[in-house]
């Protein structure tokens, strides 16, 4: 096993601590938004374990079989941070007295995405193998869309939001920005070489913001702020 096969391990751990992070958070606020946002990290780690042990397991029906709950759970679980996005703007007064259409707008939003995310992802699923350094994975040859519209519409809400949020706390709670930010910005940075970790990295360090963003909601609830 390589060096980059064990990053994505590596990554997949981190993204598991998250979850339990998450998890433990959702217990004590009890709210649909707050499951949604555990539900995509929740997932990923397997994304991730996947792609590490690609290489170990070896090209193949089984392999094959493995990935196709990576592209099933991104289609499903992925536009989730729509409604967790709008659920933490909304804690911290976005919207005011149309809160509720918020809330329910996001609902909305996710549906239409997850929708889109099953014919994308799911329903024209080709498995395609690809081997990058020492990483061996399949990819979905029959994707009609690249880049995924529900990743997109996604991000642009956390960004949103993560800008009424800075802009909320003057400047004092800035990660959930900075951490959509570093999605798009590891993108541009190129994914093959060295760059692989800035990618995947940005992608920890944003279920990270969306995580410790909620933590954050929370404290200044309790506070009465």
């Amino acid at each position: 096993m390589g060096l980059y096969s064990i990053g994505y391990i590596v990554y997949g751990f981190l993204q598991a601590a998250l979850a339990v992070w998450a998890f433990t958070l959702w217990r004590r606020d009890r709210t649909a938004g707050a499951f949604m946002l555990l539900l995509p990290i929740a997932t990923v780690w397997y994304d991730n374990l996947i792609l590490g042990l690609g290489g170990v397991i070896g090209a193949g029906a089984t392999l094959e079989a493995l990935t196709f709950p990576r592209f099933l759970g991104h289609a499903l679980f992925t536009p989730s941070w729509i409604v967790a996005a709008t659920m933490l703007a909304t804690r911290l007064g976005a919207f005011g007295d149309r809160a509720r259409v918020a809330r329910v707008g996001s609902w909305v939003l996710y549906a239409a995405m997850v929708g889109v995310g099953l014919v994308n992802e799911v329903f024209s699923f080709a498995g395609e193998l690809v081997a990058e350094a020492d990483v061996l994975y399949y990819t979905n040859a029959g994707r009609l869309f690249t880049p995924p519209p529900p990743s997109l519409t996604m991000l642009v809400v956390v960004l949103l939001a993560g800008i009424y949020i800075a802009v909320k706390t003057r400047g004092r709670w800035p990660w959930m920005l900075l951490g959509a930010l570093l999605v798009p910005a590891g993108q541009f940075a190129g994914s093959e070489g060295p760059m692989f970790i800035i990618v995947n990295l940005g992608e920890v360090l944003m279920s990270a913001a969306m995580v410790g963003t909620l933590a954050y909601v929370m404290r200044r609830e309790r506070a009465g702020a």
